[in-house]
C-alpha cells in the first residue's frame, strides 16, 4: 500500500437536457483511452445526478495527489477541447482523500 492517500477528482457538468448519453459516451472515447495509460489511475465512474437530471458527476480515482497533478496539462487541455461541445459548463471540480486512517500519524485521527 502506498503512503500517500488515494486521492478522488469530483466533476460535476451541466449538459444539456437530454445530452448526458452523448456526453458520456464523448468522455469515454475522449478522455477514457488517455486516462488508461497514465500511471496512478485507478478508475472513473459516472453518477447522473437524481435531483437535477442535467448534472453528470464524474468521480475519477487516483493512487496519489501526485499520480494524478503527473497528468500532463498540455493533454488535459487538448482532451478538454474535445469534451466543450457536450456541456454547458463545469459546475464544479473537487479534490477528496479517500480515509485511510493507517497513513493517519500520531494527533492526526
Amino acid at each position: 500500500m502506498s503512503d500517500q492517500p488515494i486521492a478522488i477528482e469530483h466533476l460535476c457538468f451541466r449538459v444539456p437536457p437530454g445530452g448526458q448519453r452523448a456526453f458520456v459516451l464523448q468522455d469515454e472515447q475522449v478522455w477514457g483511452p488517455a486516462l488508461h495509460q497514465q500511471p496512478g489511475f485507478l478508475g472513473k465512474e459516472v453518477w447522473l445526478d437524481a435531483e437535477d437530471p442535467e448534472l453528470v458527476h464524474l468521480i475519477i480515482r487516483w493512487a496519489s495527489h501526485a499520480a494524478w497533478k503527473a497528468f500532463p496539462s498540455e493533454q488535459a487541455e487538448a482532451l478538454d477541447r474535445q469534451m466543450r461541445p457536450f456541456y454547458v459548463r463545469l459546475e464544479q471540480a473537487r479534490e477528496y482523500q479517500l480515509w485511510q486512517p493507517d497513513l493517519l500519524g500520531e494527533g492526526q485521527a
